[in-house]
This record gives C-alpha cells, sequence and structure tokens, in this order.
C-alpha cells in the first residue's frame, strides 16, 4: 500500500476526492475500490484499514486541504484588510467630522454584500430579505411599542428561519449558508433587545443598520458582536501594530492546524476498524476540531478588521477569544465545555435569552436557552436532539455537584473555584482530585456519544436526519443517555 496512491491531487474531481477522503478515514466502498484500481489498486488480500504511510497523508491530504481552505478564505482576509486601511484612510482624510462614520458604514455594507456573494452567490438575497424585513419591524414596532421591539425581532427571525428551512428555501441551499444566517439572527435580535431597553439611545439608520448587520469581519463565520462594540471599534479605529499583525497570523495558524487535524489526522491515528468507542470519540473530536476551525477563523477576521481588543491604560492587547479547545478537550465539567464552546454565543445567550427567561425558573431558562440555539443552528434533528441533551446533561451535572460541594464542604463544583475560596477541603485534596478526575472523564464520556453523529457520510449536505442520529446512537446502546438517568437517580438519592 505503500504507493497506492501515487498520485497528482490536482487531477483528481471533486467526487474522486470526497472518496480521497473516505479511504483516509479508513471506509470502503465499491466506488472507493474503482478509485485505487485506477491508480495501481490494491490487492484483494491486504488491509483496505491500514494506516497509510505518513509521507502519502502529507502529500495527498494535507497539501490539498490546507491549499483548499486557503483558497475559499484568501478573498474574504482580503475584504477584511481592505476595510481595516480604509478605516485608518477614512479617520485621516475625514479627521474630526462625522463623514468617516457614513462612509465606513457604506464600505461594511458593500464589502459584506460581496464576500456574500463570492460564497452564495444569489442565495444572499434571503440574507437581505431578512435584513430588510427586520428593519421595517423594528421602525413600526417602535412607533407604537419601543419596550417590544426585542420580542417582535425574535417572533420574525425565528419564524423567517422555519419558513426557510420548511418551505421556501432548497434544502441544500440553506445548510451552506446556516451559519451566516445565524450570525445575522443574533445581530438582529441583540440589537432588537438593545434598542428595547435603552442600550442604544438613538434608532440606528438603514445605512448604521446594514454596516453593521453585514459587516465583513463577521458576516460569513462569526462572531457575534454587539451594535455598541461595532460603533465603538470604528469611531475608535485602532492603528496598525505588531501584535494585531500577531494575533492574525497566530488565529491562522491554528484555524489552519485545526482543519488539517480534523480532515486527516483523526482518521489516520484511530482508523476503522478500531474499538467502537475509539471510533465514536474519533468522530465527535473531528468535528470539534472543524469547529475550532471556523472560530478561529473568526477571530482572525473579526480582528483584521480592526475589532476584538482591550483597551488598558497604556495599552491595546489583541486578545480576543471565540474558543478555548483546552477547555473542551479536557473538560472540568459540561458547564464548561459549553460556555467555552463559542464565548460571543455564550454571551449572547445568556444576555438576551437566559435572563430573560430566568424569571420562569432556572431550569426553564436552561432549556429555551437550548431551544434557542438549536432553532439559530437550524430545524434539525440532530442538532435539536443533541442540544437538549447537553441541556439536560449539564443542567444534572451542576445540581449535583452543588449537592456534593455543599454536602462535603469541597471544591467539586461544576464551576471551577477561585484559587482562594471558603471550601474545606480544597483543589489538591486527593478526594477532591478524585472526584473531579471523575467528572473529567464522564464529560470526555458524553462528547465523544453526543459528537459521534457528525460524521462525513452522504447526509452531511441536506443535514442529518433524525434515523442517522437514532441509528448512530443505538450502535452505543444509548449509554450516555442511560448514564445520564442514573446521574440524575443519584442526585434525587441523596
Amino acid at each position: 500500500m505503500d504507493d497506492m496512491l501515487d498520485f497528482d491531487p490536482d487531477q483528481l474531481d471533486d467526487s474522486d476526492y470526497e472518496l480521497l477522503q473516505q479511504y483516509l478515514q479508513g471506509e470502503y466502498s465499491p466506488e472507493l475500490a474503482e478509485l485505487l484500481e485506477s491508480y495501481g489498486g490494491f490487492d484483494d488480500d491486504s488491509d483496505v484499514y491500514e494506516r497509510i504511510p505518513i509521507r502519502n497523508l502529507y502529500e495527498n491530504c494535507v497539501i490539498p486541504t490546507a491549499s483548499q481552505a486557503m483558497s475559499h478564505v484568501i478573498p474574504l482576509f482580503m475584504f477584511c484588510l481592505s476595510f481595516r486601511i480604509l478605516c485608518l484612510l477614512a479617520h485621516t482624510v475625514f479627521k474630526d467630522c462625522a463623514s468617516p462614520l457614513k462612509f465606513l458604514h457604506f464600505v461594511s455594507c458593500v464589502f459584506g454584500l460581496m464576500i456574500l456573494y463570492r460564497f452564495f452567490e444569489m442565495a444572499l438575497v434571503y440574507i437581505i430579505a431578512c435584513l430588510i424585513t427586520t428593519y421595517i419591524i423594528v421602525l413600526l414596532t417602535s412607533q407604537f411599542s419601543r419596550p417590544q421591539v426585542g420580542i417582535f425581532v425574535s417572533v420574525f427571525i425565528a419564524s423567517y428561519i422555519l419558513m426557510c428551512e420548511l418551505i421556501i428555501v432548497d434544502g441544500k441551499i440553506w445548510h451552506s449558508m446556516r451559519g451566516a444566517q445565524m450570525i445575522l439572527s443574533m445581530k438582529l435580535i441583540s440589537l432588537g433587545f438593545d434598542w428595547s431597553s435603552g442600550a442604544i439611545e438613538r434608532l440606528p439608520s438603514i445605512l448604521e443598520f446594514s454596516g453593521y448587520s453585514l459587516h465583513v469581519g463577521s458576516v460569513i463565520f462569526g462572531p457575534w458582536f454587539s451594535y455598541k462594540d461595532y460603533i465603538s471599534g470604528l469611531q475608535e479605529n485602532k492603528p496598525l501594530c505588531k501584535w494585531w499583525i500577531i494575533k492574525v497570523l497566530f488565529s491562522c495558524s491554528l484555524a489552519v492546524l485545526c482543519l488539517i487535524y480534523s480532515t486527516c489526522f483523526t482518521s489516520w491515528l484511530i482508523i476503522h476498524g478500531s474499538f467502537s468507542w475509539l471510533l465514536a470519540y474519533r468522530d465527535a473530536q473531528s468535528f470539534r476540531f472543524s469547529h475550532y476551525f471556523v472560530c478561529f477563523l473568526s477571530e482572525a477576521t473579526h480582528v483584521l478588521s480592526g475589532f476584538g481588543y482591550t483597551q488598558t491604560a497604556d495599552f491595546v492587547k489583541w486578545d480576543y477569544s471565540v474558543v478555548r479547545p483546552d477547555k473542551i478537550e479536557i473538560p472540568h465539567s459540561l458547564v464548561e465545555v459549553v460556555t467555552n464552546w463559542n464565548l460571543p454565543m455564550h454571551t449572547w445567550l445568556k444576555t438576551y435569552v437566559f435572563k430573560t427567561a430566568r424569571p420562569l425558573g432556572n431550569f426553564v431558562a436552561v432549556l429555551l436557552t437550548y431551544g434557542a440555539s438549536s432553532l439559530l443552528h437550524g430545524l434539525n434533528f440532530q442538532l435539536a436532539a443533541v442540544l437538549l441533551s447537553l441541556g439536560f446533561y449539564s443542567y444534572i451535572e451542576f445540581m449535583l455537584r452543588l449537592k456534593l460541594a455543599s454536602s462535603f464542604d469541597a471544591c467539586i463544583l461544576a464551576k471551577r473555584c477561585k484559587e482562594k475560596c471558603d471550601h474545606k477541603y480544597q483543589i489538591m485534596n486527593p478526594f477532591v482530585m478524585l472526584t473531579n478526575l471523575s467528572f473529567v472523564l464522564l464529560s470526555m464520556f458524553h462528547l465523544a456519544y453526543l459528537g459521534l453523529m457528525f460524521d462525513n457520510s452522504a447526509d452531511e449536505e441536506m443535514g442529518y436526519t433524525m434515523s442517522h442520529t437514532l441509528s448512530k446512537w443505538s450502535q452505543l446502546n444509548y449509554a450516555s443517555h442511560w448514564a445520564a438517568v442514573g446521574t440524575f437517580l443519584f442526585y434525587i438519592v441523596i
């Protein structure tokens, strides 16, 4: 098998490239056999699941994956950099007047539309329709009930997503643009609630509204950021510096490394035919690293366009973070996973959903928060099942560990204790360390189970179905759900 894949990757068409990915994941199909046969074939007695040489992996997966990714994102980087440069020039040319902001709103809107067309072509009309309709709703409801604007906007966004998902838009097209629609929805809802609460003193004009909603640094991959942060970033417009460049390059490098690991190395390290739970862990980790790729990419575009800094007394820190993989791969608790999975989205859900629903009770607020997250990600049984399961799991774990910490006066809460806390048994106590380690392993067990259906099967283009999700979980005998039931019963008993 050493020379099995001795060919030029550039000669592959899209279908052959997908089969190559299937081969690298250790899977087999007649189409794959035909492709390999055309490049020298393989012996029927050979092990299809044998780990391929690292050189072949590098030449036929690492290089093509990195090249394909960069070819897609370089235009986005160029638009973000151009916007950053225009911001600096505008503040120089139109110094001490309001003109630069109007100009920059216009540029942000135009660049956003151009990059949307680059990624989605004419499907961008669904983004534009949502934006314009939302602005009309904000204008109309502001005339008679400003405190209710956020609720009206939320109801419209939810209805619009459902109509597009079920009726209006082709499933394959909608699935490809869900991410951009989710970011837009978060921006519009947050702006509606901020206007309702008075956090925004003046209703944005259509140009300001569009510039924020279509901001080129966040319109494709995110992240979400508030309207006030958008205006503040344009007004302050920090100068270029080496730390800005370092942050962009660092985030880009991490994004590419995560994509390569997700696409090439997870399936190379744990090949098909391994123990079923190892395969579940592999598929789940591959999905997580593809998520890190998007998050680090969104960090890079956000910072590249001039946002994502922290102002100290005499220094500007470009320290913006979207995700913390170390808190997810070895999690202290599922609560920590949820918090660090997407930091801006966590802030959005906590501010605009959880706190709004909290008067109904913590449990109801948690369910509504995960329900809102599920809806924003698209009406999909798989996502809804995973997010709602995660909601139940994290709530049960939080309550159990709260009761245990109170009973034993120990640092075993779902949220890490501060360096100096009031518990009798501190973090270095053997009992505390063993208990926390047990919950770490339990969290990793749940993550492997919940993430295993996010594989590279053909269903992915249209979104995974109910049967796909249940079949994947049934292969592991619904072990995670049974473990959650056992955890809940233990919580009740004690």
